[in-house]
């Protein structure tokens, strides 16, 4: 009996700790529990099909979805991840924060700031949610280096090494944030630890290192096998072109700094998938000159106090060091640096986006809130009405991006896929290898039952492998990839199928599906080619095959 109650109390304990973060959760997401269907953003698709590829970052990932999939909807399966992907952020930020402070309420107060700001919100919103979780693993990073200047306990590092590696797993650009901290945590641990005990540290150091490398050993494996195809990919598929599309927005120097300092200029949001936060002139903007006194004042406390002083300087250099990183070629003051880098680091070429170093930014803003939060508190008469004061300060820390709430306020909808795709979804009927060629060519398009530009949903659909566009089409950038694949479709809709793409034995294409939206009907000369017919005309879609292998087989 006494266990039991000690194990209920417990879990009570736990509950109460957590539910306001769940809750958070929530109330961003709850609109989009109320109705069927999944959520299709640009960067995300889901489906009733979850690929288990061990060559992907995302394999363990998949396997759980998959899994639960099982047991679950894959539709709900797929909204309680995304409470996950926010929980992760939340979390983060919420771990960070306990290294200052043990009042629960600041703390939650600054974990928000982790997820409220426009840098998560462009991230979300564009479907890029690798990114967001990598940064929600960043969070729990930094606050295990940080605990482990103090206590110099080992688990603090083995968890580094786990937090660190499942967030280069999830968006391999980090790799620079994590490098980032951990040669800041090394130059605080000597500067703090004038004896060091190089054997312990040193083999803690190397786990670490394995452990990262280990959650990492799948895709790594694969660069290995294929002649290292992620770095061929960095050295020659990205071009000056791609630097440009994707460099950091901004009308001129000043404007491209000040969009870094205020967690923003992402590309994307230039695109009209979803409202700019920069354009909603009552409140844009406002609330971080609110929080810029306090995050000012964490910023002196932190250079005054003994025991922050060393961080707080670090962390002014790495901040510095990211302004003029974010800012890429965008900048006439800083643009030889990133040309420099590009040119001479061929892994930087990998960070083509380097709006991305706003992660680092959010963070250090995160610790000096922390700090100004904690100290401001202090004073008799704030302290005398601190939930007030934090409550006010939640507001305003929610207002920076007010956009999440309410089903990232009704943008983002839940849609099922057509009836005809499932009706497509039984008639196909896929041997080992064979593929479907999946059109019109376009990486990311509209449907018409969806309506918003997204990445081609037909892989998380369709049970049967599907041959997809690779070309993003954006600002000078057809495509990249260097996809071979992608090479051979081209040339045979460019020759109108005079290059007999079905009996390519490495694609063994028997199926093309078209959707009928964007250019669809460009594609009609595909009725003319001998083998094809049609076995499927409805709303949405129309199914061809290739019957000689259908029928008789490939000869």
């Amino acid at each position: 009996m006494k266990t039991s109650n000690i194990i209920f109390k417990k879990i009570s304990q736990v509950s109460i700790e957590y539910f306001p973060y769940i809750l958070v959760a929530i109330l961003i997401l709850f609109p989009l529990f109320l109705k069927p269907g999944y959520i299709l953003l640009t960067d995300f698709v889901f489906g009733p099909n979850i690929d288990i590829d061990w060559k992907d970052g995302w394999f363990v990932i998949n396997i759980i979805l998959k899994t639960l999939s099982h047991i679950l909807s894959p539709a709900l399966v797929e909204k309680i991840f995304f409470v996950v992907i926010l929980l992760s952020v939340l979390l983060g930020g919420r771990s960070l924060a306990r290294y200052f402070s043990s009042d629960r309420y600041i703390v939650f107060a600054i974990s928000l700031f982790s997820l409220f700001n426009p840098f998560i919100y462009d991230r979300l919103m564009f479907g890029q949610v690798g990114v967001v979780i990598a940064f929600g693993m960043f969070l729990f990073s930094m606050s295990c280096l940080l605990r482990y200047l103090d206590t110099r306990k080992q688990k603090e590092l083995i968890y580094f090494g786990i937090y660190s590696g499942v967030g280069i797993l999830l968006a391999a650009q980090f790799v620079f944030f994590f490098c980032t901290i951990f040669i800041l945590f090394l130059i605080l641990y000597f500067k703090k630890w004038r004896t060091v005990y190089y054997k312990e540290f040193g083999k803690f150091i190397f786990l670490s290192f394995l452990i990262c490398l280990l959650i990492n050993i799948n895709w790594l494996f694969v660069n290995i096998i294929y002649q290292d195809q992620a770095l061929d990919f960095t050295s020659s598929g990205i071009s000056d072109y791609d630097f440009l599309a994707f460099r950091t927005i901004g009308d001129s120097n000043r404007d491209v700094i000040s969009n870094i300092f205020q967690m923003t200029g992402f590309w994307g949001k230039d695109q009209y998938r979803y409202i700019d936060l920069t354009t909603l002139e009552k409140n844009w903007g406002r609330s971080f000159m609110i929080l810029t006194p306090l995050l000012i004042y964490g910023f002196i406390v932190g250079l005054r106090k003994k025991d922050t002083k060393w961080l707080t300087v670090g962390l002014g250099f790495i901040f510095i060091i990211s302004i003029i990183l974010a800012s890429g070629i965008s900048t006439s003051y800083f643009r030889s640096i990133t040309h420099w880098l590009f040119e001479h680091v061929t892994i930087y070429k990998g960070l083509r986006e380097t709006q991305k170093w706003v992660a680092v930014i959010v963070m250090v803003y995160i610790i000096f809130f922390s700090m100004g939060i904690r100290s401001i508190l202090k004073i008799e008469l704030l302290n005398h009405y601190k939930k007030s004061f934090i409550v006010f300060f939640g507001v305003v820390i929610v207002m920076q991006a007010p956009l999440l709430l309410g089903g990232f306020w009704g943008q983002v909808k839940a849609v099922e896929y057509p009836a005809d795709w499932y009706l497509a979804e039984e008639t196909i009927k896929c041997n080992d290898g064979e593929q479907i060629l999946f059109l019109p060519w376009h990486m990311y398009m509209s449907h018409s039952w969806h309506n918003k530009i997204i990445a081609s949903p037909a892989q998380a659909f369709f049970t049967c492998p599907v041959i997809t566009s690779t070309a993003t089409e954006f600002k000078g950038v057809y495509d990249n990839s260097n996809s071979d694949t992608s090479r051979k479709v081209e040339e045979w809709m460019r020759y109108k199928g005079e290059n007999k793409l079905f009996h390519d034995q490495s694609l063994n294409i028997v199926y093309i599906a078209i959707a009928k939206d964007a250019d669809w009907l460009n594609y009609e000369w595909i009725q003319d080619i001998e083998g094809i017919e049609i076995i499927q005309d409805s709303e949405t879609l129309r199914l061809y095959t290739f019957y000689e292998k259908i029928v008789h087989g490939d000869q």
